[in-house]
């Protein structure tokens, strides 16, 4: 239970905030799941209980505070300072320990949408104050972003940001930093660049995100399951054994979908090579947790099955993003094209399959979406509105293309109406997104709905209604500047646009 005083601070905050006034009690922590029951070991682990005695979390308290009271430089090669957490820790964040497991905040609000953690196997380590600097990182990491899903410890989070920040920093300097490489620095480092693009700006989780693709490629994580993998060699004996390499795997394919979605924006050039990939897909959720061995297939096998059933969400994200990263791929294709001559005749071979494998991926997940409509998965409906989006980047390349050529305006008139469904589609998902807690949507939700506003900005000479529905989809924007800085830069970029637009048209007619 909180104290009053800090119930009292809480208040204040709450109330000076950037959340909106009336929304605020929406966004205070619902009861929550757990990903993995406690009742049973499977694993040959001792039985966690999130939800402690009192008791307990004091006496976890009181180890974590002396834990972090007691750090030594010598943790690390670089200096480590003791600035924030110390002083942290003894106040607010001792009443966060008391009121509210970080940890289960963390597997309740994060882990939906970056599946990448072992619960049990976590909870197995981080109570050890032995463990190593990776996984020191790691943790920090996710109660930085278990704070900011969490509207009473907003105040926390931006002091364990930096500290995992610091200490990631810290740990590549490290003499050893180069002999051996931990999956926890990577996941690290995939929650940092999250955090940053949520709370900081897109630069900074760009950069971060561009150093989780470099320990990935490092640790050789894109062939986990290839022919001359050590898993291959050496077959797994141990539920433990299995747990271990498949958080690596998921790894991968977090890092894989970041790379993708993050370049979607802008058109930059992927870092991870889909070609080279010999991982297979997520296990399913169940078995991962359970530590029952499952095989997710392979993504080149899994894509073009005709009938795959109801996947776990997380296969079907890493689906649309090979189709978006296939599509960027594309239109960059086209961009050399252009630049050595005519449009290859490959172009249309390759639209047509894109265009056919995204068609397939929107009727299963339209599906799943609306037999899910009273409890919808955020991940789930993120990947369905990227699916959408991804029609509209295709339509997008085919009239730069038509534009230039004027031989297919069957295409074109086809295309046009593909997309004008697409961006509707998205406009009725912002409806959707107002059924939830503005801090339980998906961190990249802004993506599709700044490329969706881009879209009908550009088009709304397509069709009359497009500028009521431009104006629901900045609204949504609008909703989740508050929770999420995406949301405000793609607010931004989308004024600037249309300022830049009005100085075009005034000028036209200053020249007419």
């Amino acid at each position: 239970m909180f104290s009053a005083s800090l119930e009292r601070r809480l208040e204040q905050q709450m109330q000076t905030a950037l959340l909106p006034g009336d929304d605020i009690m929406n966004m205070l922590d619902e009861p929550a799941f757990t990903v993995f029951p406690s009742s049973e070991d499977q694993l040959g682990l001792p039985a966690f209980n999130i939800t402690n005695s009192t008791r307990g979390e004091q006496c976890q308290e009181e180890q974590l505070l002396d834990h972090f009271a007691d750090m030594k430089a010598s943790e690390f090669t670089g200096t480590l300072t003791t600035t924030s957490i110390p002083e942290l820790m003894r106040a607010d964040l001792a009443d966060y320990r008391r009121g509210i497991d970080r940890d289960q905040l963390y597997f309740d609000r994060v882990h939906i949408f970056t599946p990448i953690i072992h619960q049990r196997r976590y909870l197995s380590w981080s109570k050890d104050a032995h463990k190593n600097e990776a996984r020191v990182c790691l943790q920090y990491a996710m109660w930085a972003l278990a704070a900011s899903f969490s509207a009473p410890f907003q105040h926390l989070r931006d002091a364990l940001y930096r500290d995992a920040r610091r200490m990631l920093d810290l740990l590549e300097l490290s003499d050893g930093a180069m002999a051996t490489y931990h999956v926890e620095q990577a996941q690290a480092w995939i929650l940092v660049a999250i955090y940053e693009f949520m709370r900081m700006n897109y630069q900074v989780g760009w950069m971060s995100a561009g150093r989780s693709f470099r320990l990935v490629q490092l640790m050789r994580l894109y062939g986990i399951d290839g022919a001359n993998s050590p898993t291959q060699e050496l077959p797994q004996t141990s539920s433990m054994e299995w747990i271990e390499t498949e958080e690596k795997r998921r790894t991968f394919w977090m890092a894989y979908t970041l790379d993708r979605f993050i370049s979607m924006r802008d058109g930059w050039p992927l870092t991870l090579n889909e070609q080279v990939v010999t991982t297979c897909l997520p296990a399913p959720e169940a078995a991962f947790q359970s530590g029952k061995p499952a095989s997710g297939g392979f993504l080149s096998e899994t894509i073009t099955q005709e009938d795959t059933g109801a996947l776990f969400s997380f296969t079907e994200c890493i689906i649309i993003a090979t189709v978006c990263g296939r599509s960027l791929s594309h239109g960059q294709k086209l961009e050399v094209e252009r630049v050595y001559g005519d449009v290859s005749p490959d172009f249309w071979q390759r639209h047509q399959w894109l265009d056919a494998i995204v068609k397939k991926r929107i009727e299963i997940l339209s599906l799943r979406c609306a037999s899910a409509a009273e409890v919808v998965d955020p991940l789930l409906l993120f990947t369905y509105m990227m699916a959408q989006t991804t029609v509209l980047y295709l339509c997008k390349l085919v009239k730069s293309v038509t534009w230039e050529t004027d031989k297919l305006n069957p295409i074109v008139q086809e295309c046009e109406q593909r997309s004008l469904a697409a961006a509707q589609e998205i406009v009725s998902l912002t409806h959707t997104l107002k059924q939830f807690n503005f801090l339980k949507v998906h961190p990249f939700t802004p993506l599709p709905l700044y490329l969706c506003a881009e879209f009908l900005s550009m088009y709304r000479s397509l069709d009359a209604s497009f500028d009521a529905q431009l104006q629901e989809v900045q609204n949504a924007l609008r909703n989740l500047q508050a929770v999420n800085n995406l949301a405000r830069t793609y607010l931004n970029l989308l004024q600037l646009k249309e300022h830049e637009g009005s100085l075009r048209s005034s000028s036209e007619e200053i020249d007419l």
